[in-house]
């Protein structure tokens, strides 16, 4: 008898388990909400915190290619000085090399000079002459279209001033000047060399540098807002300027920053491409109060244009109402917000879209 009762008790040790487990898998099979975990609503006021926004931010600046200052038809003799280096100022009357001991000089005129000219010659040319010549001191009068007698001692003048061997003339050759764009260039590489042959025709004597045609800067989220107040910019850990518009982004600022394509300074010696950028650095000069919220709490609307928190004024309200908020940044799980009215004693319901009965949409 003994023996008959044990079998039973563990007879139902094994069978009323099984049944259990029978019964709970065909009810969760029926109905899988009845017996899943129901979430629980968890409430609470936003953080404060304290942000400088700090970014990573992208300096462009558009390169417009540098001037190239050519030789014209030079025949033959060699170079027996350079005056032009990396850095000379060149404008009308600046001596750029000699030829045979002439030397050749530059000249900012509306083109080439590409006739001789002498006593009795007229033309816009002789006109653009005796401009070149007054810049250089050497030309008193109006400049006009006629070559006279005015404009033969100037020229006289000049020959002296660059060395033509023999007796002055005061007939013009060509070959003594070089032509430039404009004025006031500045070299920064020089293609002539004592002792060498004179540069063929069209070949460069001189180059300046790329000029900047345009400056940008954006953050990862596109263009900065100034509205709000400056920013630090920095680069390698360093501050470099504060910036307080969009002005404040220019030729000193980038001079003192490092491009992505080269090894200095802006304007060292760097590759040349038809834009620059800069990696730096942007955090605000001020740094502002922020709320954070866990991410799961921000709703959008479905258009996108919406984006709200819900939760309750307090934590007994029954129910629940959607309240618009202005996202500010935030990291991995984290979004911050502005503080609007009202936003810091609400009660933020930390994940509506699985505590509340119908699907939350800003409106």
């Amino acid at each position: 008898m003994r023996k008959v009762l044990t079998w039973i008790v563990v007879v139902l040790l094994i069978a009323v388990p099984l049944a259990g487990a029978g019964v709970f898998s065909w009810v969760q099979a029926q109905d899988p909400e009845t017996l899943a975990p129901k979430p629980v609503a968890v409430l609470q006021q936003p953080t404060a915190i304290s942000d400088d926004g700090e970014t990573d931010a992208t300096i462009t600046a558009t390169l417009k290619a540098g001037l190239t200052v050519t030789a014209p038809a030079w025949q033959g003799g060699v170079v027996t000085r350079v005056d032009v280096t990396p850095g000379t100022p060149v404008s009308t009357g600046t001596p750029l090399l000699a030829i045979d001991g002439v030397t050749r000089i530059a000249a900012a005129t509306p083109s080439p000079f590409y006739r001789a000219l002498a006593t009795g010659d007229k033309g816009e040319d002789v006109k653009s002459l005796e401009s070149a010549l007054g810049t250089m001191g050497l030309f008193k009068g109006t400049a006009n279209q006629a070559y006279d007698e005015a404009t033969a001692g100037a020229v006289k003048k000049l020959e002296k001033r660059i060395g033509v061997p023999g007796e002055p003339t005061g007939a013009f050759d060509p070959l003594w000047m070089v032509w430039l764009p404009s004025e006031g260039l500045e070299a920064q590489t020089v293609n002539a060399a004592v002792n060498q042959a004179v540069p063929t025709q069209g070949s460069p004597i001189f180059s300046t540098a790329p000029s900047v045609e345009n400056i940008a800067i954006a953050g990862k989220t596109g263009s900065l807002d100034f509205q709000s107040g400056a920013y630090i910019l920095g680069q390698s850990g360093a501050d470099v300027a504060t910036i307080r518009s969009e002005s404040d982004v220019n030729l000193d600022l980038i001079g003192k920053l490092k491009a992505q394509d080269e090894s200095g300074p802006a304007g060292g010696s760097g590759a040349l491409a038809a834009s620059r950028t800069y990696a730096v650095s942007l955090r605000r000069e001020t740094a502002v109060t922020l709320l954070s919220v866990p991410s799961s709490a921000v709703m959008t609307g479905r258009d996108g244009s919406v984006t709200c928190v819900y939760g309750k004024n307090g934590p007994e309200d029954t129910t629940y109402q959607a309240k618009p908020v202005t996202v500010a940044g935030g990291s991995l799980g984290v979004t911050h917000l502005e503080p609007t009215d009202g936003l810091r004693d609400f009660y933020v319901l930390a994940d509506p879209l699985a505590v509340m009965q119908e699907t939350p949409s800003c409106r």
